[in-house]
């Protein structure tokens, strides 16, 4: 498919909106499967403050020597790629897979919150602080204790937030 043909498959097929809504499928879908990861990076999460922008649409030809499939209507495939943006800052990625005739066979939503490292720490301290919460239920912390430990922890967390949103 040369350039001129995969823009007016593009336009035909209507594309560009059939990824946007893929996306927020996918991703409202996320938000109800996955709540404490949401929860774990944003206090409170603005959908307004998602923004998504075209990245790529590109046309793909698959070949596998065992199968030979190159001329097979599985082979040919369309990838549009959207970025995703959080208050202008890009936390990943939304992909639409399509077959030339314009059908949708796969879809993958890959966020990029931050780097690993701070996910980490983040994820370690939020542990912490569930795990200091349980000690005070079963009294085995003073609660004057557990408070101080409990502060220190919130403020690290807080660090943390404050730097993934810059």
């Amino acid at each position: 498919m040369d350039n001129l043909a995969l823009e007016s498959w593009i336009v035909t097929h209507k594309i560009m909106d059939r990824t946007l809504e893929g996306f927020w499928i996918a991703f409202n879908n996320y938000m109800k499967e996955y709540p404490e990861e949401i929860s774990l990076f944003f206090d409170e999460l603005s959908l307004e403050d998602i923004k998504s922008s075209i990245d790529t649409i590109e046309y793909k030809t698959i070949f596998h020597s065992d199968y030979q499939i190159a001329d097979s209507h599985y082979s040919q495939q369309v990838i549009s790629t959207f970025d995703i943006y959080y208050k202008e800052k890009r936390i990943g990625y939304y992909r639409m897979f399509f077959y030339t005739d314009g059908e949708c066979f796969d879809d993958s939503l890959v966020t990029e919150w931050t780097s690993w490292y701070l996910t980490l720490k983040l994820e370690a301290l939020t542990e912490l602080q569930k795990e200091i919460k349980n000690e005070l239920i079963k009294n085995k912390i003073k609660e004057e204790e557990i408070e101080k430990i409990y502060n220190l922890l919130d403020k690290q967390i807080s660090k943390i937030k404050v730097h993934i949103h810059k």
